[in-house]
């Protein structure tokens, strides 16, 4: 070996490190990856980019594709490896393209909130007066893995509606919502790209009114839910003002078993068409369709009820997520009830006022 250094050296060459004597090579493998990657031969370019690799050249950008395809292959994890090794680099695009992509990957820990806000007078029917029903929901997850869709969770709900009171002087309750806070523990995994979701939840709740009932009571609850919208319920927010007519469409469906209401099973299925017509910055004007049916196992008849209604609802998209709907609805019962009597008129007109907001951090 020493001779063929002093070869080289009389000879007027120097030594070269052996991984960049195949330059070539190097550009034919990075070619190959691109080739496959663009042909969806996802493991084909991995196994490319890996090579490439290990010839030792170019290593930031490498390791963001390989991070890009981690992602599409579903191995978050590993993706997140290549975006961190590569926000590292020297390269600063390169780096601040990473750490974009870090930041857009899932997080194992995590939470959301959700609050909700409906108010109705009802102008023909019977069975309920004017009420509003606020609700709070926060949840904080554990993902253990960020290749497993499933995540541990604590939450408290609370749900307090205006017209309920307790026993008060009379001693007569009168109750129209679910009156409760609730804690507890949880699980949650989600399927058909988290459009869709089952979970199971157990923990103490506690009644907000002195109705005769125990102040806190036992609830356990497990549910399949899922959720779609069409892809122009959200458009980004535009400067200034615009006239626009642009169709959006949702539908949201859920089967919960709740241990607190007598082991109860209760259906709900939304639908909603609507047709955005003015987008003035963060805000979307939309006119509005809505159709709603629910049931439930012991058929109580506040849970057995279908109707449809029309409005308009204002959609804030930025800096978070609001609606704000106005709509007239017009429903009936299915003829059910169970402890409570039907009342008298099945069919009912509302006019509705609902707010609510979603978000995660």
């Amino acid at each position: 070996m020493g001779l063929c250094v002093l070869f080289l050296l009389l000879a007027g060459g120097e030594p070269q490190p052996e991984k960049q004597a195949f330059p070539q090579e190097v550009q034919r493998l990075l070619e190959n990856g691109y080739q496959r990657k663009k042909a969806g031969d996802l493991e084909g370019a991995l196994a490319a980019f890996e090579q490439a690799r290990g010839l030792g050249t170019d290593s930031q950008r490498i390791a963001i594709e390989l991070g890009y395809l981690q992602v599409a292959r579903g191995r978050l994890e590993e993706a997140r490896q290549g975006f961190t090794e590569a926000s590292q680099g020297p390269d600063s695009h390169l780096a601040q393209q990473a750490r974009q992509e870090l930041e857009s990957l899932p997080h194992h820990l995590w939470a959301d909130l959700y609050l909700d806000t409906l108010g109705w007078n009802r102008t023909f029917g019977s069975g309920v007066p004017a009420d509003l029903v606020p609700a709070l929901r926060g949840r904080v997850f554990v993902r253990p893995s960020l290749d497993l869709d499933l995540h541990f969770y604590l939450f408290a709900q609370v749900t307090r509606d205006m017209a309920s009171h307790g026993r008060g002087n009379l001693g007569v309750p009168e109750i129209y919502a679910d009156n409760y806070t609730l804690t507890g523990l949880g699980v949650l995994t989600r399927f058909a790209s988290q459009r869709a979701g089952l979970f199971v939840q157990a923990g103490p709740a506690f009644n907000l009114l002195d109705d005769g009932r125990r102040r806190v009571s036992f609830d356990a609850r497990a549910g399949l839910y899922f959720g779609v919208e069409s892809s122009g319920c959200r458009p980004r927010p535009s400067p200034g003002v615009a006239l626009m007519l642009a169709p959006c469409t949702d539908a949201y469906g859920e089967s919960v078993y709740v241990s607190r209401f007598n082991h109860n099973v209760v259906g709900f299925l939304r639908g909603r068409a609507a047709v955005s017509w003015l987008h003035t910055g963060p805000l979307l004007w939309q006119g509005l369709l809505e159709a709603r049916a629910a049931a439930d196992r012991l058929g109580h008849y506040y849970n057995n009820l279908a109707d449809a209604g029309v409005g308009h609802r204002w959609r804030l998209l930025a800096p978070i997520g609001v609606d704000l709907q106005l709509a007239l609805h017009e429903g009936f019962y299915f003829g059910r009830h169970s402890v409570d009597p039907l009342p008298a008129q099945t069919r009912y007109t509302d006019l509705r006022l609902q707010a609510s907001t979603y978000f995660e951090f």
